[in-house]
């Protein structure tokens, strides 16, 4: 009994001794990981302990244990590389546009979703000055050679007439990498027919800008990401760039502010501030928010500086008469009308009347002031003053240079009536 009682035991002990490691713990380049653990098969032959027969002992009291070795592991894994943390740019902080005057100048922005682009910045830039305000009419798709989709020699008249800007600013080119269309062929980009028309359509639109009189700002075609595309904007910028500058424009290049030193595109770079951000976006043919501002940077700076707008600063335009209208003759020439005025009123000028005063006529007796001033007569010189430029000159008085006789005491004789001694022997 004792014997059995003692075996009992010890089989106790042995059991809720043995424990069974589950897995283990691995680590290289500060990677850790547990191994996957020892799994159990179900319908598959139990494999033994090599060291322990299947006659055991405990064995035979418990029955053996099925299990199957764990799968090899493929060895340490490699620790992953980091991705480099870009830090987020600050947001651009948006001026608040002030209510602007009734009688404020305005600045007319038109041409494609660059001109869009410039229109946005120039808001921004005029945000604080009551007395300028920014109208943007750009045509987002538009160009110059779908001139069936919008045609810009038809609707820059009627746009100028309507809006009666005191300045306009073009921008336009960026769509304009496409062959022209003559009826059903296709004319190839850059070919001598397609820059011929694509010339006369430029010619067109700067007659216009030149008929109107007043100041006009084109903005050279940007560079885009593609090498070809790039190309080819600087192609258009020679076609403008000439026949603006005929014109008496104003030809704005903003080519090297959104390229590198060797002139190629870039899609980052300095802002207004001088601060590095993204200018362009993903299709590296668009402007971001800090592009657009950039964009109208150049063209703000040009404006200054040509007419003088901005607070403080002398206003070097004349006021624009609202009457004036652009016509088209039917041979295609344009003129500028002015307003239509009554033949029946008089000429300024005509009258030294007043318009509007009091009707006062002339004085019976012209005095000095009359003459000088109403009538323009010069004063009439005083004869021997240093300002008497008469010829011959005057006989001038001279008296008043010879002194006075003094006066004689009484009783006794003047000094020219005492007799002078005789010099005769």
């Amino acid at each position: 009994m004792s014997r059995r009682l003692a075996a009992l035991i010890l089989v106790a002990i042995f059991g809720l001794g043995i424990a069974v490691p589950v897995g283990v713990v691995l680590a290289q380049d500060n990677v850790w990981f547990d191994p996957p653990p020892r799994r159990l098969k179900r319908n598959v032959a139990p494999q033994q302990r090599p060291d322990k027969a299947r006659g055991g002992f405990f064995q035979r009291l418990f029955g053996g244990r099925q299990f199957t070795d764990p799968p090899e592991f493929p060895g340490f894994l490699a620790p992953k590389k980091k991705k480099k943390v870009v830090p987020a740019e600050p947001p651009i902080e948006l001026a608040e546009v002030q209510p602007k005057d009734p009688k404020a100048r305005k600045v007319l922005v038109i041409g494609d979703f660059v001109g869009s682009g410039v229109a946005f910045g120039l808001e921004q830039a005029f945000a604080d000055e009551p007395k300028l305000s920014v109208t943007s009419r750009a045509n987002d798709e538009s160009g110059l050679v779908r001139a069936d989709f919008y045609d810009w020699n038809v609707a820059l008249p009627e746009l100028l007439n309507e809006e009666k800007p005191d300045l306009v600013v073009m921008a336009i080119g960026i769509n304009d990498r496409q062959p022209l269309r003559d009826g059903k062929a296709k004319i190839a980009v850059k070919s001598a027919p397609w820059e011929t028309t694509y010339t006369q359509r430029i010619t067109g639109i700067v007659d216009t800008l030149k008929v109107y009189g007043r100041p006009f700002y084109w903005v050279s075609a940007p560079p885009v990401r593609q090498i070809a595309g790039s190309d080819d904007m600087s192609y258009l910028n020679g076609l403008y760039k000439p026949r603006v500058e005929a014109a008496k424009g104003h030809f704005i290049d903003i080519w090297n502010g959104f390229t590198d030193e060797n002139g190629k595109y870039i899609s980052s770079g300095p802002d207004v501030d001088g601060q590095p951000r993204q200018l362009r976006t993903g299709d590296g043919i668009n402007f971001t928010k800090a592009g657009r501002l950039k964009l109208a940077f150049y063209v703000e700076r040009e404006i200054r500086r040509t007419t003088g707008f901005g607070s403080g600063a002398v206003d070097l335009l004349a006021a624009l008469t609202g009457a004036n209208q652009i016509e088209i003759a039917p041979d295609g020439t344009k003129r500028l009308v002015g307003p239509v005025i009554s033949l029946s009123d008089p000429l300024p000028g005509a009258s030294d009347q007043l318009a509007g005063g009091d009707q006062t006529s002339a004085p019976a007796v012209e005095s000095i002031q009359f003459k000088a001033i109403v009538k323009g007569d010069a004063l009439n010189g005083v004869a021997g003053r240093v300002d008497d430029f008469g010829w011959p000159p005057a006989q001038r008085d001279l008296s008043f240079l010879k002194p006075a006789k003094p006066a004689a005491e009484p009783g006794t004789a003047a000094l020219s009536e005492i007799p002078l001694p005789s010099l005769a022997n």
